[in-house]
């Protein structure tokens, strides 16, 4: 059992590519595009937009799309802080806004509105690995299967030669290039790649390679 650990924890451990990584953000389930459109009929619409657009990224930049119902786009953009309380937009011309706001998974309630996360990629789907190489996969590991599933939870099952197997929970997250796990253990993250139906996992601290098939 620990030898299934022990390679988990290889398989998802934290890489640094920078500093202010997605390991290292305060509130890491704000990151991410978020999306709200108006259910009003046109008739009945009571304010101008259509679909509003909110992205944040672990470098403390934020920006707005709001299309209007006319078919003009305005956007604005700039920096914010977070703590588990508000949240605050700085436009870069001295003005700020604070926001109470809540926040789970794959939803955010924000001025009366909830914005929904919707994944950048078909990154969703039940991933089987055919190869796992690394100098701390242990050999006693038989594969590996992770479903990411589109509301942005994921199960993740290690399995060894001896039929024994963990299953770890949680939420991921995703920004560029990163994969970020968030379970009861801790939270990390690994460099994907996707191609068409081959999902890539790397970490170069532990230069572990991990190739997943995505299961029909």
């Amino acid at each position: 059992m620990r030898c299934l650990l022990g390679a988990f924890v290889a398989l998802v451990m934290a890489l640094p590519v920078r500093g202010d990584d997605l390991a290292r953000f305060d509130v890491p389930l704000l990151l991410g595009q978020w999306y709200w459109f108006s259910a009003e009929e046109e008739s009945e619409a009571r304010h101008p937009y259509k679909a509003i657009n909110l992205s944040f990224n672990s470098h403390y930049e934020f920006r707005i799309d709001m299309l209007r119902r006319d078919g003009q786009l305005e956007t604005a953009a700039g920096r914010y802080t977070v703590n588990h309380q508000a949240l605050r937009l700085y436009d870069g011309q001295g003005a700020d806004q604070v926001h109470a706001y809540q926040l789970n998974h794959n939803q955010l309630q924000l001025q009366g509105a909830v914005f929904t996360k919707l994944l950048p990629e078909d990154l969703s789907g039940v991933w089987r690995s055919n190869r796992i190489e690394g100098e701390d996969v242990s050999e006693a590991v038989d594969g590996v299967s992770l479903k990411l599933r589109p509301d942005f939870l994921f199960a993740m099952q290690v399995r060894g030669n001896d039929g024994r197997s963990i299953t770890h929970r949680g939420v991921y997250l995703v920004e560029g290039d990163n994969l970020m796990l968030i379970y009861e253990q801790g939270r990390h993250s690994s460099q994907y790649q996707l191609a068409s139906d081959t999902l890539r996992l790397t970490n170069e601290v532990f230069g572990m390679e991990a190739v997943l098939q995505r299961q029909r």
